[in-house]
């Protein structure tokens, strides 16, 4: 099957996953023909946990936990991580047909397709004679159909309204409760999260009156995690280059009452030597979680990637690395951590990193693996679709030396 492909432009792993010839026989250098079919299966499929973190500032796992079982939520602790929460994800679900349809946006279909309700924002087109109540489809851009749901605005009205709901889903092909309308939610008890994004947090285990940079914050679920980890009493700085990504962590932050905790600027961080000298040699601690190609987000209906990609992300990367270096106090801690499986974007940039004189510092993470090559085998960690249930995931810790 792709094997007999792999020397066409593109390869079809699996249905909507396409890599270009290049990029494919990179990655069979690591992975089998099989193996990467599975890692693909699972990334079109969300994870069987939904995971959120508590917000302990606020309240205390077993509280939260109580109140939604409460309510008659299933909602259960993670074995290893107390602040992590999780919720099943059900599916996949039998989608009734609907004589109407409405198309939506790549990133809105693929939460209308495990349960969240179609927003205004996300419809490409409606269907002419979709009304308000009328059943509907809701079709992602390859032609899936993603959940059976009730139009709330009408097709003659969908140009005239900006936000709010457009489709309120009732069957879709993943299903899990709405988090994000729970009152919890509004009440920033919880951030949703998934399991390997919280373990950065404690990897990088921030201390009270520490000086910590977030290069990469939007859109503040590790930053919010570090705030919290240290009672509120590091201080973090929070960049990132998108002043809308900026408003975005801000709402977030002070959705978990977090407004006085933080400091928070718009920043190209590639720069911020230069832009803010006053963090140069006096930062204890910098956490890069770059933008990356995403081989690893879940779920993932269709989506096209291509080894120049990867190169251009992985030179992008290099020069946070090279920054985070003269933020750094001696003996000052880097994290760096992507949502993407390459290793030229993971064990390549550590490798990057050891050659400006930073040193690796050992982690593990229980049920998960270890590095792709060998040489990083036993210190960094990674977390696969296929093998953990989770999204792909890649954190290595290290230091500049004292």
């Amino acid at each position: 099957m792709a094997g007999e492909a792999h020397t066409r432009k593109e390869v079809e792993i699996v249905k909507g996953h396409r890599l270009d010839h290049q990029l494919y026989n990179y990655l069979l250098q690591y992975f089998s023909e099989s193996e990467l079919e599975s890692i693909f299966e699972s990334i079109r499929r969300p994870p069987s946990r939904y995971y959120v973190r508590v917000n302990t500032l606020k309240i205390s796992p077993e509280d939260l936990m109580r109140t939604l079982r409460d309510r008659s939520i299933d909602v259960y602790p993670d074995e290893h991580l107390p602040e992590a929460l999780w919720f099943p994800v059900k599916g996949p679900n039998k989608v009734p047909s609907a004589r109407k349809y409405v198309l939506a946006d790549k990133k809105a279909s693929e939460s209308v397709y495990v349960g969240a309700n179609l927003y205004v924002p996300g419809v490409i087109k409606m269907d002419g004679e979709v009304r308000k109540g009328d059943e509907v489809n809701v079709i992602a851009p390859n032609g899936e159909v993603v959940a059976f749901g009730i139009a709330e605005v009408g097709s003659d009205d969908i140009k005239n309204v900006r936000r709010g709901i457009a489709v309120r889903t009732i069957v879709s092909v993943y299903g899990m409760p709405k988090v994000r309308e729970m009152r919890e939610y509004e009440m920033g008890l919880f951030y949703d999260q998934s399991l390997p994004a919280q373990w950065v947090g404690r990897v990088i285990d921030p201390k009270p009156n520490e000086v910590i940079v977030d290069m990469n914050a939007a859109p503040g679920g590790k930053t919010s995690h570090m705030i919290q980890l240290s009672g509120g009493k590091a201080i973090v700085h929070a960049f990132d280059r998108s002043e809308g990504k900026v408003n975005e962590l801000i709402e977030a932050l002070s959705r978990l009452s977090m407004d006085s905790l933080y400091r928070v600027e718009v920043r190209d961080t590639r720069y911020l030597d230069i832009d803010r000298p006053d963090l140069v040699g006096s930062t204890d601690k910098v956490l890069i979680d770059p933008p990356c190609t995403d081989v690893g987000v879940r779920p993932r209906l269709f989506d096209v990637k291509t080894m120049d990609l990867v190169r251009a992300m992985s030179n992008y990367q290099r020069q946070f690395i090279r920054v985070a270096w003269r933020l750094l106090k001696p003996g000052g801690v880097l994290v760096y951590s992507t949502c993407t499986i390459p290793p030229l974007e993971n064990e390549d940039n550590i490798d990057y990193a050891e050659s400006l004189g930073f040193e690796v510092v050992d982690i593990s993470i229980p049920n998960a693996s270890g590095g792709l090559i060998d040489k990083y085998g036993d210190s960094v960690v990674r977390f696969y679709p296929h093998i953990h249930d989770t999204p792909g995931f890649f954190i290595a810790k290290l230091r500049k030396p004292s």
